[in-house]
């Protein structure tokens, strides 16, 4: 395994532990609700990349750090795979209402989190 490899694993690994983390939190405080955890952790993350995003537009970002930030922290903290468990769970569950809710305040708030660092950050 090389460098490149060992530091997006670093990252991963930090990202994993966090989002681990916040579904426990969420968990105790929020049991019936457990896909709020993935919703928060998904739109903190997008937050996040529009915030590298822009920094790294204003700054000499080291292609190192960019790979343990983004590929490995923010790859593993915001699990797209959690999202689709949880969506399938509430349509199984027949919550069809909950089920769409939960795609769209996903893919929207994270989009839009987005959108907003980047035009906030540049003006």
């Amino acid at each position: 395994m090389g460098q490149t490899e060992i530091v997006i694993a670093l990252g991963g690994a930090l990202g994993a532990v966090l989002r681990y983390s916040s579904s426990l939190f969420f968990g105790l405080h929020l049991p019936n609700k457990p896909y709020i955890s993935t919703l928060l952790v998904n739109v903190f993350g997008s937050l996040l990349i529009g915030l590298f995003y822009y920094l790294s537009e204003l700054f000499d970002v080291k292609e190192a750090f960019r790979l343990f930030f983004v590929v490995g922290f923010l790859g593993s903290l915001t699990t797209f795979s959690a999202f689709s468990y949880e969506f399938m769970n509430m349509v199984n569950e027949k919550s069809f209402l909950l089920a769409a809710n939960y795609i769209i305040l996903n893919i929207s708030l994270s989009g839009l989190c987005i959108l907003i660092f980047i035009r906030f950050l540049k003006h």
